[in-house]
């Protein structure tokens, strides 16, 4: 199971080489059930000043996620300027 955000349509290209029907997370965040079990779980998002959007945060806080393996890739220009260890954060609170 794949989950994205995306503005330009690079997250979304890169959730669709990763799963085959990507979930967006501006889609489902406000869905009463936000309890999501798979065997893998990835969110894929651009890195925003630094670090995740602020909507994959609230969605990853408010998300419970059953799984053995979660990740989450970030897409950026050039610099990821530190997003990549905040990111980091967000996968440990989940497991």
């Amino acid at each position: 199971m794949v989950f994205y955000f995306t503005a330009t349509g690079n997250s979304l290209y890169i959730a669709k080489q990763l799963g085959s029907e990507p979930v967006s997370i501006p889609q489902v965040i406000n869905n009463s059930d936000l309890t999501f079990e798979a065997d893998r779980i990835g969110i894929v998002c651009p890195v925003y000043g630094h670090e995740m959007p602020k909507m994959v945060k609230e969605f990853i806080r408010k998300a419970t996620f059953k799984t053995d393996y979660f990740y989450i890739i970030l897409t950026y220009g050039m610099l990821h300027g530190g997003a990549a260890e905040l990111a980091d954060k967000y996968v440990k609170s989940v497991g």
